[in-house]
């Protein structure tokens, strides 16, 4: 019977820590909504966003080199503001959702065709992510694997950026 009580205990202490260890990292104002949006479509999938998040420390809305629309830094996402305003929100969902693939998910570049993973992000293409975006997700959501298992398959960086191309 103590045994039981014991372990009900730690049980519960672990239980009680984990939620208070793992937190949603810090996100900008400006792109909370693209964010709650990602959570929001992980969670009806079964996917524990924080258990996928704990390493990101913030997403934030900040300056990047010409070229690039985001970068994961690995603990840190930027979202480039030269590179478009606060309210093109199709944009920053798009930007979100691909750099949190490489942050939280280990996802790669794909670059055939449209996908939310692709490296390069053409101006002129943009409407079209918008027209497919439901196909998108559910491809994007598709490749999910398990944290665990995604470490014995882990190659190189999970790092990665998408950068701009624009019309000349």
């Amino acid at each position: 019977m103590k045994i039981r009580v014991l372990i009900l205990c730690i049980t519960t202490l672990l239980i009680s820590c984990s939620s208070y260890i793992f937190n949603d990292p810090y996100v900008d104002h400006d792109l909370r909504y693209a964010y709650l949006d990602w959570k929001k479509e992980c969670k009806q999938r079964r996917i524990r966003p924080i258990q996928n998040t704990h390493k990101i420390d913030s997403i934030v809305f900040d300056v990047l080199e010409e070229g690039y629309w985001g970068k994961c830094f690995g603990d840190k996402i930027v979202i480039n503001q030269s590179a478009m305003a606060p309210t093109d929100t199709f944009l920053i969902k798009l930007v979100m959702y691909h750099e949190l693939g490489h942050c939280a998910f280990d996802y790669k570049h794909m670059d055939y065709g449209l996908d939310i993973m692709n490296s390069v992000l053409p101006e002129s293409e943009i409407i079209a992510y918008k027209w497919f975006w439901e196909y998108l997700k559910e491809d994007y959501f598709s490749r999910y694997q398990l944290p665990k298992t995604r470490k014995k398959l882990k190659q190189g960086s999970s790092c990665g950026e998408v950068c701009i191309q624009s019309e000349t």
